[in-house]
């Protein structure tokens, strides 16, 4: 197993001390998921942060099993992408998180994603930081909210902070968000924000 690759495409400033990792959760580069990840950490930068990305369908990560090896002997029965992708999250001090909206819950591979979470030490996640950003063709958040309280009962249940929940409905093309400044403003002023956020 290699480790996992971070993606950056930004020049780094100054740091300010915070360490932000973003985690794309839609099989398709370039649109509206990663362009609204991408607007969070371009905010987070200019406040200063060290920011680094990581596009999930890019990785191999493998489902949860439910064998329960991860209990019985601290570690997975996979030996793939998600051990050095968990070391990258524990170095970072805020997770931005993409997700589309697939049939009223988050992409595969996001939920593959977090179903593995269930095999780590709880304590990577305690006091975390997270903005989740959530794109959907859907014509209102109506459509994201299975998907924002799964998230919020996690954050909760595993001691991490949903500063922030971006919703944009209406996305029905691959480039809406980048054709919405409003959008792509609000995503960056999240990032901004949350390099002051204690």
């Amino acid at each position: 197993m290699q480790s996992v690759k971070q993606q950056t495409g930004f020049e780094q400033p100054p740091s300010c001390g915070k360490t932000i990792l973003g985690i794309v959760g839609s099989p398709r580069r370039g649109a509206n998921t990663e362009t609204l990840v991408d607007s969070v950490l371009a905010g987070a930068l200019e406040g200063g942060a060290t920011i680094s990305k990581v596009v999930l369908s890019e990785l191999n990560i493998a489902p949860c099993q439910a064998c329960n090896k991860c209990q019985r002997d601290g570690r997975c029965i996979h030996d793939d992408d998600m051990a050095s992708l968990m070391e990258l999250m524990e170095k970072n001090d805020i997770w931005v998180f993409g997700t589309p909206i697939y049939w009223w819950g988050p992409s595969a591979q996001f939920k593959t994603f977090i179903d593995r979470w269930y095999g780590i030490d709880q304590r990577i996640f305690q006091g975390k930081q997270v903005i989740l950003t959530i794109p959907m063709g859907g014509s209102n958040e109506h459509y994201a909210r299975h998907t924002i309280g799964m998230f919020k009962d996690i954050c909760n249940y595993l001691g991490m902070v949903c500063v922030e929940a971006i919703v944009d409905p209406g996305m029905t093309g691959r480039s809406s968000a980048q054709e919405n400044p409003q959008i792509f403003e609000a995503a960056k002023e999240a990032g901004a924000s949350i390099t002051n956020h204690d």
